[in-house]
Formats: structure tokens, C-alpha cells, sequence
């Protein structure tokens, strides 16, 4: 193999290069980075530069940009791969900017199904799954909906050693009177959710509000006949700030809370609070760089703070004393996120 000629990139890059000016692309076999190593000795110059750009997919690409452009076919691909093998950090972004050059940005837009819909899919012998990532929790937006719906409080398990019986009670009781059971965490009771399937399917008479929400994370174990009649829902965490302030708005932040302190100041701290919160766990991916200890930062402590601010403000604003910005960034920065 050649040796590497530039300080400035890395060995395993270097061999990425050369990969690169070896692979054939399209139908007709054709090496369009067949001369990419001389192109980059001759213009190592524009080459550095692009490859110390914080954005290198929206940046022209040295000696390749005309033809990338005119070839309709390949040339987002053929940028995507450029990318990939020189700036492997950036990857995500550009096949996002790929599927939205060859298909439609919705297809790369984050989904996100209103816990509405999703109610009026399920019934009383079809339970909601809650599949669990990293700082997903749907329970909040679960009792917002039981509010609306007149089945607030929902009765709730953490599942665990020893929970059996108790999840066994509550659901016996609310196929009675058709209130709304949530076992959480049920992963941890798989003996339960064993049996779960023919309770469901083979107990005679269940009141038709009855609602049944299951949260676990992913697991071989848990049992594929339930499975099958639950309707599976992911919580995946959300990519980009404003997905991130997007996902807020549509699960944590309701018309109901916006207006429930009449002074344009509640509506910032609100938004200012969700963006920090978006922060925080847009943070997570970047790993110890990110975070040196990791944590989930989920929607209990986006609440706990709203909480807290709707208590500062109701108590300082509302009666003509001004926000005591210490005592909030304390409690918000240093408390709860800290």
C-alpha cells in the first residue's frame, strides 16, 4: 500500500482513500474516484480545508464538485460516500441530506404518534407495549391522556420481585370497574407477563374501558404470544434539537399548561426550559465527551421542573416581586440537571 503523505489524516482514513479510489460505482463498474489520492496531493491545500469544515456534506467537494452535481443519478451517493470515508462523524447528517435529495424529507423527518392515536387503536383485550430506550418514559403523557379521558389516577406497578401480586390485584380490579393499569419496568416480572396473555384472552367479562400499558425494555425473553396482541410502540430518543423541542411539545407541554398562568413570561421559561432539556439529552450521544456520568435525563425531570417553575412564578410574578433568577437556576441547573 502507498504510505500516508499527509500529517493532518490519520492512517485508517488514508486507507478508507484508497479503498475509495478502488471501488467501482453504478451499473457500468465505474471508478469515479479512481484518481482521488493525486487529486489530493496536487490540491492538498482545498482538500484539508474541506475536510476541517464542521459541515464537509454542504461544502463543495474539491475537484469533484462539477460532476457531482451534473451526475443526477449517483452524485448524492457518491457525496454520501466521499463523507463516509473521510469524515465518518459526520455520516449520520449527510444520509439524512441523501434520503431527502433522492426521496422526501419526511422520510427522514422523526415520527412521533399521538398517544391519541394510539388509544383509539388499542382496546381492552389489545394492551399498548412500550418498547424503552435511554431517556424515553411514556408515562407522563399515559396519566395526561387518563386526565382527559376520566381515568385519572391510573394504577400503577414498578415491576420486581414480589410485584407479581400486586399486578395480579390491580389488573383483576380494573377489568371490574374499567380503569387503566400501567406495569412498568416489566422486564423485571417476566413470570407475570407469561400468564398475561391468557388472562387477557381467556377472562369472560372485561369492562370495556379498561386500558392495560405495558414499559419494558428489550428483551428475548418476553413471551412471543403477548407480544403478538400488543400494539408495539417505540420511543425512540429524538435526533436534533428540534426534533428534540418538537417531541416536548407534543408529549410534555400541552395548550392546558401554556395557559394556565396568564403573563407572556410563564410561556419563555417554559420554551427556555424545554430547549435545556433538548440539550441535555442531545448531549447523551456525544458520550463522556457529553456527560462524564451517564444519565438518562427523561420527561420526570423536564416535569419536576416545570413544577417547580410554575410554583416560582405563581409566587413572585403573579404577586409584582421579581424571578429570583438564583433561586431558579439553582433549582433547575444545580438540583435537578446537575
Amino acid at each position: 500500500e502507498r504510505s500516508n503523505p499527509f500529517k493532518w489524516l490519520s492512517d485508517k482514513i488514508w486507507l478508507n482513500i484508497l479503498q475509495l479510489s478502488r471501488h467501482p460505482f453504478g451499473s457500468d463498474q465505474m471508478l469515479f474516484y479512481r484518481e482521488i489520492v493525486d487529486q489530493m496531493q496536487r490540491n492538498e491545500a482545498n482538500w484539508k480545508k474541506w475536510y476541517d469544515e464542521n459541515e464537509p456534506e454542504s461544502c463543495p467537494v474539491p475537484d469533484y464538485e462539477d460532476r457531482l452535481v451534473m451526475d443526477k443519478t449517483l452524485g448524492p451517493f457518491l457525496r454520501l460516500c466521499v463523507v463516509r470515508f473521510m469524515r465518518e462523524d459526520r455520516t449520520g447528517v449527510a444520509c439524512s441530506q441523501f434520503i431527502e435529495s433522492m426521496l422526501d424529507a419526511r422520510f427522514s423527518a422523526p415520527v412521533t404518534d399521538a398517544i391519541t392515536d394510539i388509544y383509539e387503536e388499542s382496546t381492552a383485550r389489545k394492551p399498548v407495549l412500550y418498547l424503552l430506550t435511554a431517556g424515553s418514559d411514556p408515562t407522563f403523557s399515559i396519566d395526561e391522556l387518563a386526565k382527559k379521558k376520566k381515568k385519572f389516577p391510573t394504577d400503577k406497578v414498578s415491576m420486581g420481585e414480589g410485584q407479581e401480586k400486586v399486578a395480579r390485584d390491580k389488573n383483576n380490579a380494573a377489568f371490574l370497574n374499567g380503569g387503566w393499569v400501567i406495569l412498568q419496568n416489566s422486564h423485571l416480572g417476566i413470570g407475570y407477563m407469561n400468564e398475561l396473555e391468557d388472562v387477557i384472552l381467556k377472562t369472560p367479562e372485561i369492562e370495556e374501558t379498561y386500558r392495560l400499558w405495558i414499559t419494558c425494555e428489550i428483551t428475548p425473553r418476553f413471551p412471543i404470544g403477548l407480544l403478538q396482541i400488543c400494539i408495539k410502540v417505540t420511543l425512540e430518543p429524538p435526533a436534533g434539537l428540534k426534533a428534540g423541542i418538537a417531541r416536548t411539545y407534543s408529549t410534555m407541554v400541552s395548550q392546558e399548561l401554556l395557559d394556565k398562568i396568564d403573563h407572556e413570561r410563564w410561556r419563555t421559561l417554559v420554551f427556555t426550559q424545554s430547549f435545556l432539556h433538548s440539550i441535555v439529552q442531545e448531549r447523551r450521544k456525544f458520550g463522556p465527551i457529553g456527560w462524564c456520568v451517564p444519565y438518562e435525563y427523561n420527561n420526570s425531570d423536564l416535569d419536576a421542573c416545570l413544577q417547580f417553575l410554575e410554583k416560582h412564578v405563581v409566587a413572585t410574578i403573579l404577586v409584582g416581586v421579581p424571578v429570583s433568577w438564583v433561586t431558579v437556576q439553582y433549582m433547575v441547573a444545580e438540583a435537578q440537571y446537575g
